[in-house]
């Protein structure tokens, strides 16, 4: 199988995971072509974590180097990272899902160049339902995200309207509005909404809501849709990252099962 050559943007959680599974060979087909952070520091020290050698550099230089980029940075720098991707003509796989809310139009920069740019699932269930229920026309599509107060501390909805989720004793709504209002709210938390979005009515028809649920065990997502095709229902109770409250296991397993399709000959679902 060819060695594609992978760049990773991001050394945090997901990223790392990423890395590690490539340089130990866990993911056939690749090779780590270089890691960029922000931080350089964080760079480095996963850097001598790896099984291979593996080069520190900026982003315009792991782009050069690299055939694919995987994005796990934040909504903010995300776009960043797609656009000057996308602009060379790269693969880019986006863990941050939340920077097509600020510029839409990544995906027809995509079209413009030649380039792929690829949302793995995340820690959702059902993309795959909701874009073959677009062939024959959606009416409604609707997420429920329910978490553990600890991962929902600090979001910018919170903060603004002073709600303290500390201390709760039942399941409470913190949140329903669009996709878009949710990623700004939530900008942590929401990314799942707006992966759905991309695949079903868009940001500004899907709806969100987020429960914050000081008995929750396993964040719970529950995606409802329907349309001319039927009804959709599923309900995806996923363990969070081990050292990571707010990201999803299923998240970072979305990832690896995302680069092993892209560089696979047989695709298997939608």
């Amino acid at each position: 199988m060819k060695n594609t050559k992978l760049g990773v943007v991001g050394c945090g959680t997901i990223g790392a995971e990423i890395a590690t599974a490539v340089s130990s060979e866990q993911i056939d087909g690749y090779i780590l072509a270089g890691l960029c952070d922000i931080d350089v520091v964080k760079a480095q020290r996963l850097s001598v974590l790896l099984d291979q050698a593996v080069e520190i550099l900026d982003l315009d230089e792991l782009i050069a180097a690299s055939e694919i980029i995987f994005e796990a940075t934040n909504k903010a720098a995300m776009p960043t990272v797609a656009r000057k991707a996308l602009g060379a003509g790269k693969t880019v796989l986006v863990m941050s899902a939340g920077g097509l809310a600020d510029d839409p139009s990544i995906v027809d920069l995509a079209e413009e160049k030649g380039g792929l740019l690829c949302c793995p699932s995340g820690a959702i269930c059902g993309v795959d339902g909701i874009l073959a229920a677009r062939e024959a026309g959606l009416q409604r599509v609707r997420i429920t995200s329910t978490k553990h107060p600890k991962s929902l501390r600090g979001a910018p909805f919170l903060v603004k309207h002073n709600v303290i989720v500390d201390g709760l004793s039942e399941p409470t709504t913190v949140f329903e509005g669009t996709a878009r209002e949710a990623i700004e709210a939530f900008p942590a938390n929401a990314n799942v909404s707006i992966t759905l979005s991309t695949a079903g009515l868009g940001i500004d028809r899907t709806e969100v809501r987020i429960v914050a649920d000081p008995d929750c065990k396993r964040t719970k997502h529950e995606i409802v849709a329907e349309g001319d095709f039927g009804n959709i229902r599923t309900v995806t109770e996923g363990n969070v990252a081990p050292g990571n409250p707010r990201t999803g296991y299923l998240a970072i397993l979305s990832a690896k099962a995302a680069l092993r399709k892209v560089n696979s000959r047989f695709c298997a679902g939608t």
